[in-house]
């Protein structure tokens, strides 16, 4: 009796330190998962901080496209005279700049 007593407190004894052992390695499981997670959420901020900057400026990149209904009606209001094609050729060369502009900065990281 004694003998078998021993035997089952040798085997909760060992159950017990197997138990602890996955206690101690999950704890540490969930101080990575934790650490990840606050990453993942500085991440989120940043990206998010990002975005919203990039969305005012493609908000401001609209606004000056919106230039491009002028065109249409400078281009009604024009006289078939050569100085009116010369001025609209030379609006249109600026609105061809200020786009190239514009894309050459929408394409910059």
């Amino acid at each position: 009796m004694k003998q078998e007593l021993r035997t089952q407190y040798l085997t909760l004894k060992l159950k017990i330190g197997q138990m602890l052992a996955r206690l101690n390695e999950t704890e540490g499981t969930i101080k990575q998962l934790k650490q990840d997670l606050n990453l993942a959420k500085e991440e989120l901020a940043e990206k998010t901080r990002l975005l919203a900057a990039l969305t005012a400026k493609a908000k401001e990149y609209e606004k000056s496209f919106k230039k491009s209904d002028k065109i249409g009606k400078l281009v009604v209001s024009t006289d078939n005279t050569e100085a009116s094609k010369a001025e609209l050729k030379k609006k249109l060369d600026s609105y061809i700049v200020i786009i190239d502009h514009c894309i050459e900065q929408l394409r910059k990281p």
